[in-house]
């Protein structure tokens, strides 16, 4: 079993505090696939990042490619 606190990122074991929690395992990664924690849902099976400037929308479980340059 793994444990996070606060959305951290899962480890085998707790530091002994107060507010860890227990989380699945990691799931197996499909070909072709990355695995990742992100808190909440939790374990997130995705797409590689393509090249360029993209960002991960978990909202739309999808790449988003940046076309603006953020100010």
């Amino acid at each position: 079993m793994l444990y996070s606190k606060n959305g951290s990122i899962p480890q085998t074991e707790t530091d002994g505090t107060d507010g860890w929690i227990e989380v699945p395992d990691e799931p197996v990664c499909p070909d072709g696939k990355e695995v990742i924690w992100w808190y909440p849902p939790g374990w997130v099976i995705r797409d590689p990042k393509p090249e360029g400037n993209w960002y991960w929308s978990q909202t739309d479980e999808q790449w988003i490619e940046i076309t603006q340059e953020v100010v």
